[in-house]
């Protein structure tokens, strides 16, 4: 059972930095009157929840430092953790009594020889109780000690960062597997906290990632936590370590966690589980056997997945059933992961998307949770943990805020804390950062020109020579699925032990703990970094065999054909990246900085052959394999150069990208600004905000900011034409790509359909289409969650624009009133609108009066869908009134689910008859019995009626009824009378 302190950090921990201050205010101010001591603020200031929680117990004691925790949740309005530990406080009179209590041993009839044994069998199982105990306690506090510091990736010999002061917590939610949110990581770098869903996502805490979903549920015992590269999921991993050894995670679930890296696995190393084991253990003979007689108390934390070498596709009789029995790594990791040894054990999986389909087949009903990195708060936090000088971080977090491009980018842990290493170099050096940079490849740039020492003479070659090496290197280890490399490997590139660490400032090389021969990369991406430039750098003389050791490996291809045509295929989607960043480091000016800062001569060469691929992929058909549009517009937004991103463009005259994150709109909005042929549009929204990202920015300006609760969120569109653009996040964003769009004349066709637009993002579009340059023709707006409100912007719109021809305003809730207003604009002589849908859109019969004078009014208004609105008999007799109005051109008139009975067929006769344009009537979903159907027949069968297509509910008809419509077909074949089945 865990301790009164425990429980109580635990509770603690679930305060985010506004309400822990709230609460350590509290304490300062606790009232007398209640019987607590209040809390001193010089202790409490800089105490975390351990600290916060060891304070309380120790000025109060267990039972009234709960009381004080409880009274003040409620005080903060943090309801959900008062009723919590309301329900969780502990039995106080039974918790004394228990630590009180002492050994009794009940005297039984019978000889002194049975009781003495007794006695003894009694005292012997305190004694193993007692070791087991210990033995716990033991590896618990070597855990903690491993795991509490972390080595920080520019740390000098020595040093370490404490994990809990430099852990900033990470945003978990549940992952709903399909196979679009299974494609390989291709917007990994420059991606938001939020995921391709199809509706809001609900965040995670770490201690219920094997809960069950309900009390119905079954058990889970396989967590999965996927995440991109650098999003934080190795952190989390000895985080949740470090957390149980602290007795605060897990406490009442498992005794035992073991730490199992897949990089060493990958060594190749036969060993049994058991030997496994004991690598994680404070000494080379801990009681394994007595560990695994209990499997489902025992959690095993498998980290990176994705990066274990090996086959997975083995038959099963290859799998391993036993502990002791030795085996190759990827053979005990897979025997595991299928079950098949210790299948009662928990298993916690870490892994890049990329793996999820080598990893899927192997389990059996995982829970998915991902990493979404940092939220817009936590961003902050880690900026000013990072920093030990408070100063320092808010004009850095400024300097960082300032660019939203850089900005969002921090949501990935790894690109966080690259920017404030670059950021702190500057500062230490009393230099200012005089422009931040936009994109990946810069920040990396950068990052890597301020490790470089200034050199002079023979050492700018020694540098240049090692660059090459190091380029070369990477790119093999690209090639060749390698991510670890042996000293053999490093000299056969020309790199020795010594220039890896002279070469760079901080460890860019970092050498294994547990495998002291084997290097790699501090991240993935560093790799696919510099596997880029070794593409650019040009060849010298010297770079060659002349400089290599007798055996190196041959160099990989330098052919940049042969990596655009493999750009895709492999199975971890690496080359992805690599040509991303090659797009990014063509860039003439970043190509300046780097010859200057590398002393290198970088080539410009392969720039045409980068835009012919550009051109081929814009020109091929299915593009929704690899690589998609939007790949491309990440590709180019990468490179930064406006005359090359135009020229590239230039190739794409139709757009269609689907819309997850707010890099993706930045990115969109970029390429769609440079691109001056556009002639039809579909940047399609996959999901909204996460809800908490929301509350973090609801305190911000409320335009353009829609929650997701709002409105309902149907499927996606029917029509497979249909496109939609999304204003999204921000006011800057809303108005910057709505701008960009109005001012594409090319641009005819615009969707924002089933997105949470709002009345006030309303507005904004309003004013986008009575911009002069504005030429949209087609505009959808389905499920946007507008109202009445906006409705007088729409109006103006409508009177305003020369060149909007349809509008489509389905879905939303405009009542009357709203349409009413719509109908001003719609009377305006300027007014060119020839199609209105008004669907589902809380309509009566009020608002027929305004519809009917437009009817009369407009006679550019040739198709007018009112479908689901419950306009009954009299709303159709009103509008009747303007449909025989003579200058009434209407062809189409869809009136289905309308509520209309028969007593709207005379209305209808009469109009069937007297009007000249209307070509089709659609009636479905309306009860008009017999008689009604009777009536058209007898109007349709007359000469004058024009009548080309009439939609009915399908329904039991009598013989007089089904007679006249056989007699109606004969007489007037091209009449199309169709019965869609009632709902």
């Amino acid at each position: 059972m865990a301790s009164v302190r425990c429980k109580l950090a635990r509770y603690l921990e679930d305060l985010e930095d506004v309400d822990l201050k709230k609460f350590k205010m509290h304490l300062e101010d606790y009232p007398p009157q209640k019987g607590c001591t209040a809390l001193p603020r010089g202790q409490t200031e800089k105490a975390d929840h351990v600290d916060l929680a060891t304070l309380m117990i120790d000025f109060n004691g267990e039972e009234k430092a709960w009381a004080m925790a409880v009274w003040i949740f409620a005080a903060i309005n943090r309801r959900d953790l008062y009723e919590k530990a309301k329900r969780d406080e502990p039995e106080w009179g039974e918790w004394k009594e228990d630590k009180n209590a002492h050994v009794s041993v009940e005297c039984r009839e019978g000889s002194l020889e049975e009781e003495w044994m007794g006695l003894l069998g009694y005292l012997s199982r305190i004694s193993i109780c007692k070791k087991k105990e210990d033995y716990c306690k033991k590896y618990r506090r070597h855990v903690r000690s491993r795991f509490q510091c972390i080595k920080d990736r520019n740390a000098r010999l020595g040093e370490s960062v404490n994990l809990n002061k430099r852990y900033t917590r990470l945003r978990l939610v549940k992952e709903h597997q399909s196979q679009q949110e299974r494609e390989h990581e291709l917007r990994a770098i420059g991606r938001t906290s939020a995921k391709m869903r199809d509706g809001p996502v609900s965040s995670m805490n770490l201690d219920l990632l094997f809960e069950p979903e309900d009390q119905h549920s079954e058990p889970v015992h396989t967590v999965v936590l996927q995440g991109s590269a650098g999003i934080g999921k190795t952190i989390l991993a000895r985080k949740i370590m470090l957390d149980w050894a602290s007795e605060t995670l897990y406490q009442d679930r498992f005794d035992y966690l073991f730490y199992i890296h897949c990089r060493e696995v990958s060594l190749g190393m036969r060993r049994s589980l058991g030997d496994l084991m004991v690598s994680c253990c404070p000494d080379q003979k801990p009681p394994i056997c007595k560990i695994v007689r209990k499997p489902s108390r025992i959690l095993f934390l498998m980290d990176g997945f994705d990066e274990l070498q090996g086959a997975f596709d083995e038959h099963t009789e290859a799998l391993c059933t036993d502990w002791r029995k030795v085996e190759r790594g990827d053979i005990l990791l897979s025997s595991l992961i299928r079950k098949r040894l210790l299948p009662e054990a928990s298993l916690l999986i870490t892994t890049r998307p990329v793996a999820l389909e080598k990893l899927q087949h192997l389990l059996d009903r995982p829970r998915h949770v991902e990493v979404l990195g940092f939220s817009e708060a936590k961003k902050k936090e880690y900026f000013f943990k990072y920093f030990s000088d408070e100063q320092q971080a808010r004009e850095a977090f400024r300097l960082t805020q300032e660019n939203e491009v850089l900005f969002t980018m921090c949501f990935i842990p790894l690109v966080c804390w690259i920017v404030c290493t670059g950021l702190q170099q500057q500062m230490d050096s009393g230099k200012s950062l005089a422009q931040t940079s936009k994109t990946t490849t810069a920040v990396y740039i950068f990052f890597l020109s301020s490790l470089m020492q200034s050199r002079g003479g023979s050492q700018k070659h020694h540098v240049s020579a090692n660059l090459r090496g190091l380029c070369s290197l990477a790119a093999d280890g690209i090639w060749n699925q390698k991510i670890l490399f042996e000293e053999g490997d490093l000299r056969n590139h020309g790199l020795q032990k010594a220039d890896v660490s002279a070469f760079l400032r901080v460890n860019l090389f970092q050498k294994e703990v547990d495998c002291e021969k084997f290097y790699n990369f501090i991240h993935m991406t560093f790799q696919e970094f510099f596997a880029a430039m070794y593409y650019l750098l040009e060849e010298e003389k010297q770079w060659g065999t002349k400089n290599m050791p007798a055996g190196h490996s041959e160099l990989p291809n330098r052919d940049v054909t042969v990596l655009l045509e493999n750009y895709g295929k492999f199975e971890k989607g690496y080359l992805i990246f690599v040509v991303r960043f090659l797009f990014g480091l063509i860039n003439q000016e970043r190509t300046s900085y780097l010859e200057k800062k590398l002393s290198c001569k970088i080539s410009q060469e392969i720039r045409l052959e980068l835009l012919k691929w550009i051109e081929a992929k814009a020109k091929a058909r299915m593009l929704q394999t690899q690589p998609s549009q939007l790949e491309l517009f990440y590709c180019l937004y990468e490179m930064q150069e406006e005359a090359f991103v135009q020229r590239a463009m230039d190739n794409f005259p139709q757009i269609k990208i689907n819309l997850s994150t707010r890099m993706d709109y930045v990115v969109s909005s970029f390429c769609i600004e440079n691109c001056h042929s556009v002639e039809s549009l579909s940047l399609r929204l996959l999901h909204d905000s996460p809800k908490e990202e929301e509350e973090e920015e609801e305190e911000e300006e409320d335009v353009g900011h829609c929650h997701v609760d709002q409105c309902d969120h149907p499927g996606p569109l029917d029509a497979p034409s249909h496109r939609s653009v999304t204003c999204y996040l921000t006011p800057s964003f809303c108005r910057g790509l709505l701008s960009v769009l109005s001012t594409k004349q090319s641009l005819t066709e615009l969707n924002i359909s089933d997105y949470t637009l709002g009345d006030t993002g309303m507005k904004v579009l309003c004013e986008m289409l009575q911009n002069p340059g504005c030429n949209i023709q087609r505009l959808r707006l389905r499920r946007c969650c507008l109202s009445h409100r906006c409705c007088a912007h729409v109006s103006s719109a409508l009177s305003s624009s020369q060149t909007l021809v349809e509008l489509d305003l389905s879905h939303n809730a405009l009542a009357d009133c709203g349409v009413g207003l719509v109908c001003v604009g719609l009377r305006h002589a300027f007014c060119n609108l020839q199609k209105l849908w008004l669907e589902n859109s809380g309509l009566t019969s009020d608002c027929c009066p305004a519809l009917s004078s437009v009817l009369s009014a407009n006679q550019n208004l040739t198709h007018l869908y009112l479908r689901g609105n419950a306009l009954g008999d009299i709303g159709v007799k009103l509008l009747c009134k303007g449909l025989l109005h003579p200058s009434c051109k209407l062809q189409l008139l869809e009136l289905d689910n309308c509520s209309l009975t028969s007593h709207c067929c005379w209305d209808l006769s009469t109009l069937l008859t007297s009007n000249r344009s209307l070509q089709q009537l659609s009636l479905g979903g309306n009860e008009l019995g017999d008689l009604g159907v009777t009536l058209f027949c007898e109007v349709l069968r007359q000469q004058g009626c024009v009548l080309r297509c009439l939609r009915l509910c399908k329904m039991y008809f009598n013989y007089a009824t089904i007679c006249a419509l056989e007699t109606l077909q004969e007489e007037k074949p091209e009449l199309t009378i169709v019965f869609e089945p009632s709902q």
